[in-house]
C-alpha cells in the first residue's frame, strides 16, 4: 500500500515536472504592461504560439522574402512572397488554395516586381503595391488581371516627385491609400476609379529645440549643410470598418508613433491614459512597422526593435505584450507584419520565411471577452471578467478602472473610489468623488442642518442666559 502510494505522489511529481517544462518550452518570452509610472510591470502572458508553418511545409516551396500578410474574413490567409514575386492563399487548415504569379495583361503575362504591401477587400478583390513597377494591380479573387493604377498625375506634384508604392489599404467606399516610399505630404488618396485627389493626413514636422537655435544663429552655407526639418513619412497603415485609417510612422522619437485620421485626415486617436501609444517607454524606444485594426476598436502594432506585438483598445490603454526576438517558436528574427483573425494572432517574419500563430491563453481570452464588454456599454457584465482578470493579475490596472467605472455607474460611488484610485484613473476619480460628495450631502443635509440650527439655538440661549445673570450681579450690586 505504501509503494502505491509512493508511485502515485511520483507520478504527479512527474506530471507537475512535464507541465512546467511544456510551459517553458512554449512561452519563450514574458509578458508585462505599463503601470501609471511608466514602469514596466509582470503580467500573465496573453498569448502563446499555437503552430507555425513555412512555404516548404504549405507546399508552395520557400518563401523568399515574405513581405506583407492579410486574413481576409472568410479565413483564408494571403501571404506576399515578395522575394517570388508571387501571392500565395492558404486555408484555415494552411492548405494550398492557389498561387498567383503571373496574370494576363493586354493580352501579354505580367508579373510583379518587388512588390511590398497586400490588401484584400470583404468582396474579394486583391490589391497590391507593385513597388519597383510604380503601380497599384488589383486582381480578381482567382487572381485575374482587373486594373493598374499608376502615379497620380496632378499640378501640386512637384517635378521630383517619384511613385514608389510600398502598402495599400482600400475603404468600403473603393477609395485607395498608398503608403509611398519618400512620401511626407501623408497618404496618397485615389477615388474608386483610380484618379489622385490628394493626400492625406501629413504628419507634423519633428525637430530638436537645439537644432533649431543653430539654424537661426548659423550662416546661410553652414544652415544648407544642416539636417532640413522635414515631415515624418508614414510606414503601414489599416483601416477599421467605420473609415478611419490607422497609420505608423517608424520614428522612434515621435510621440505620435499611431494615428487614427478621420475622412477630414485629422488624427483621432483617444489617448486616455498617460502615456501615448508608442511601445516600450524605455531608453530604447519601439519602432512600429505595421498595424492592425481589430474588432471593438482593438489595434495592435508591431515593433521591429524588439520584435513585440503592442495590443491597445479604444482609450489607447495597453492591454498585453508577446513576442520578442529570438530563435525559438515564438520568437522572430525579423517580423514585418502581424495580422489577426478570430482568437488568433499572426506574425510574418521575413528572414525565416515563416508565420508563427498564436492563440490566448485564459488570461488573454479574459482580458480580451472584459474589453469587449466594456466598448460594447456592458459594464457591470465586464467588471465580472475584470474580477477573474485580477485573480490572476493584481497589479493589472486597467481591471480596476473597469470595475471602477462599472460602479460609478451603479451609483457605489465610495467603492468606484476605491478602484479608480487603484487603477490610477484620475479623472473618473474626481467623478465619483463629486457625486460622493454630492449623495453624502443630499442624505445627511437634514441631520447637520438640524444640528446646526440645534447649536444656533442653544448658543443664543445659552447668551441670553449668561447676559441675564450678568444684569442680575449688576443690580446686586449696584445695591
Amino acid at each position: 500500500m505504501r509503494v502505491k502510494s509512493w508511485l502515485i505522489v511520483l507520478a504527479a511529481s512527474l506530471l507537475i515536472a512535464g507541465l512546467g517544462h511544456n510551459q517553458a518550452h512554449a512561452a519563450p518570452y514574458e509578458g508585462y504592461t505599463y503601470n501609471y509610472w511608466g514602469d514596466a510591470v509582470k503580467s500573465p502572458i496573453a498569448f502563446l504560439p499555437s503552430r507555425v508553418i513555412t512555404g516548404d511545409e504549405a507546399g508552395t516551396g520557400t518563401w523568399q522574402s515574405p513581405l506583407d500578410l492579410y486574413a481576409a474574413k472568410n479565413g483564408l490567409l494571403y501571404v506576399l512572397d515578395s522575394g517570388n514575386a508571387r501571392i500565395v492563399v492558404l486555408n484555415e487548415k494552411w492548405e494550398r488554395v492557389r498561387v498567383i504569379q503571373d496574370f494576363k495583361h493586354d493580352g501579354k503575362q505580367d508579373r510583379f516586381l518587388n512588390p511590398e504591401g497586400l490588401f484584400v477587400t470583404e468582396a474579394g478583390q486583391i490589391y497590391v503595391a507593385d513597388t519597383e513597377n510604380k503601380r497599384i494591380v488589383e486582381l480578381n479573387q482567382d487572381g485575374s488581371f482587373v486594373r493598374a493604377i499608376g502615379a497620380p498625375e496632378s499640378d501640386v506634384l512637384s517635378d521630383t516627385f517619384e511613385y514608389f508604392p510600398r502598402k495599400v489599404i482600400v475603404d468600403k467606399a473603393g477609395r485607395i491609400y498608398v503608403v509611398g516610399r519618400g512620401v511626407y505630404e501623408g497618404l496618397i488618396e485615389f477615388d474608386s476609379d483610380g484618379r489622385f485627389t490628394g493626400f492625406m493626413g501629413t504628419n507634423r514636422v519633428q525637430f530638436d529645440p537645439v537644432d533649431l537655435f543653430w539654424k537661426t544663429v548659423s550662416t546661410k552655407e553652414q544652415r544648407e549643410k544642416m539636417i532640413r526639418f522635414i515631415p515624418l513619412e508614414f510606414n503601414n497603415a489599416d483601416v477599421d470598418d467605420g473609415g478611419f485609417i490607422y497609420t505608423t510612422t517608424a520614428d522612434k522619437n515621435t510621440l505620435s508613433a499611431v494615428k487614427r485620421l478621420n475622412p477630414s485626415g485629422i488624427d483621432v486617436l483617444r489617448v486616455n491614459g498617460e502615456f501615448a501609444p508608442v511601445g516600450d517607454l524605455s531608453i530604447n524606444r519601439s519602432s512600429f512597422i505595421d498595424i492592425k485594426v481589430s474588432s471593438h476598436g482593438v489595434y495592435r502594432a508591431l515593433d521591429s526593435t524588439r520584435g513585440r506585438v503592442f495590443t491597445y483598445n479604444e482609450d489607447g490603454n495597453l492591454l498585453y505584450v508577446i513576442g520578442q526576438l529570438g530563435n525559438q517558436v515564438g520568437t522572430f528574427k525579423n517580423p514585418v507584419a502581424v495580422e489577426s483573425y478570430g482568437d488568433a494572432i499572426y506574425v510574418l517574419d521575413r528572414d525565416l520565411g515563416r508565420i508563427t500563430e498564436f492563440k490566448a491563453t485564459t488570461f488573454g481570452s479574459l482580458v480580451n471577452e472584459a474589453n469587449r464588454l466594456y466598448s460594447s456599454g456592458k459594464h457591470s457584465e465586464a467588471a465580472k471578467l475584470w474580477e477573474e482578470v485580477l485573480r490572476l493579475d493584481a497589479n493589472y490596472e486597467m481591471a480596476y478602472v473597469g470595475i471602477g467605472k462599472s460602479m460609478l455607474r451603479e451609483g457605489k460611488y465610495k467603492e468606484a473610489m476605491t478602484y479608480l484610485k487603484l487603477g490610477n484613473d484620475r479623472e473618473y476619480y474626481s467623478k465619483a468623488l463629486a457625486k460622493y460628495r454630492r449623495e453624502y450631502m443630499r442624505e445627511y443635509f437634514g441631520m447637520y442642518m438640524t444640528i446646526t440650527i440645534g447649536l444656533l439655538i442653544g448658543v443664543i440661549a445659552w447668551r441670553r442666559i449668561a447676559r441675564a445673570r450678568n444684569e442680575r450681579r449688576i443690580g446686586d450690586v449696584a445695591n
